[in-house]
């Protein structure tokens, strides 16, 4: 399987969309890659602390949410070039200020993904 260099790999996350909305702590990811086939999240951590694969929620644009944990192989997320999504991660308090996060994801054809994203909270 071809290996996704770091690098390109922080591309994913839109820079400075690292946000709270009424709690809830948000992100948008962007795919100017490659096209790509999302089989599993695996995870996050924040600050190297541990989110509950049922806190996050992916809300593809112009598409219904949908919990993280639902996606599968059977039922795959789609993330064609040039692509958005936001990621919400809900019950788990989240202080304004610099945080470092991973994201981690299973992609059709590339295998297990850590997407690091280093961002402010607003």
């Amino acid at each position: 399987m071809p290996a996704i260099p770091p690098f390109m790999l922080k591309k994913l996350y839109v820079k400075g969309s690292l946000r709270l909305e009424e709690g809830t702590l948000a992100l948008d990811m962007t795919n100017p890659i490659a096209p790509g086939t999302i089989l599993a999240f695996r995870g996050m951590e924040i600050d190297g602390q541990a989110v509950p694969l049922e806190r996050l929620t992916v809300v593809p644009g112009g598409e219904e949410a949908r919990p993280a944990s639902d996606i599968s192989p059977e039922a795959p997320l789609s993330f064609p070039l040039n692509a958005t999504f936001a990621l919400r991660v809900t019950g788990v308090p989240v202080e304004p200020g610099v945080r470092n996060l991973t994201i981690s994801v299973v992609v059709q054809d590339v295998g297990p993904l850590d997407i690091p994203v280093a961002d402010e909270v607003r």
